[in-house]
């Protein structure tokens, strides 16, 4: 993969696989405090909006120090039922997405009809590749203009079988995707803050990881944190190698 090479090339962009875009998203999302379990379905989103061209790698890391303040917070629902309000409460879009579109897919098959004003959404542009995605769940929905930080969703279920054009992921995963060299050597390098520090013990297998309070990798289990006081307040758990 000649975009996590450390050769640089000259050339003012870089063309990155689906597999790179996916891999290096997930890490940066989980080094900015997104929930483990919110972590994938972010990253999905992510990619979307990136092969929609919606510049979505891009407000990934200028709104980095956002996300990390915002992240662990979860929306809240103000009105239910087929005409429903939710507060995002500044949640950036890429991670509040998912839980729009699981709210779309559910009230469409409750209620047929169905329409979500999203207030307090933070790039709700990024909103634009809920379409794409709800479709694969056999639901229509359409993202309307607001105030800004508004956006309404209208949902209804899809008649028509989708246009016979290649998916935007099928064509990212045939022709990868062309971004900025300097912007994804700058998200790669903060996705390497999700992984666990380097040492001679980290190269030589994978094994199970040291977490502080924060959720942050501090170690690997084994000699290198032989000599820790028992007690210091990091948790051994499982990695999972990403």
């Amino acid at each position: 993969m000649t975009s996590t090479s450390n050769t640089r090339t000259a050339t003012s962009s870089v063309n990155i696989s689906l597999r790179e875009c996916r891999l290096v998203t997930g890490r940066v999302l989980r080094a900015l405090g997104v929930p483990r379990g919110a972590v994938p379905a972010a990253r999905d989103t992510t990619v979307v909006a990136e092969s929609l061209e919606l510049d979505a790698l891009r407000r990934l890391y200028e709104d980095a120090d956002m996300l990390r303040t915002t992240a662990g917070l979860r929306s809240r629902r103000r009105a239910k039922g087929p005409d429903t309000l939710v507060d995002a409460r500044g949640r950036h879009a890429l991670v509040a997405s998912p839980d729009l579109l699981d709210l779309a897919v559910a009230l469409t098959h409750r209620h047929v009809q169905a329409r979500i004003t999203v207030t307090d959404v933070v790039r709700p542009e990024l909103l634009d590749a809920l379409p794409v995605q709800a479709a694969d769940f056999g639901v229509a929905l359409t993202v309307g203009g607001g105030s800004p930080g508004e956006r309404t969703l209208d949902c209804v279920p899809l008649q028509d079988p989708p246009p016979a054009t290649m998916p935007p992921v099928d064509h990212v995963l045939r022709h990868g995707l062309d971004v900025s060299a300097d912007l994804w050597w700058s998200l790669f390098h903060l996705g390497n803050e999700a992984l666990t520090p380097d040492s001679d013990l980290s190269r030589q297998h994978t094994g199970r990881s040291v977490f502080d309070e924060s959720g942050r990798i501090v170690g690997e289990v084994g000699e290198d944190w032989a000599d820790q006081p028992a007690g210091a307040g990091a948790t051994p758990i499982p990695s999972d190698g990403r």
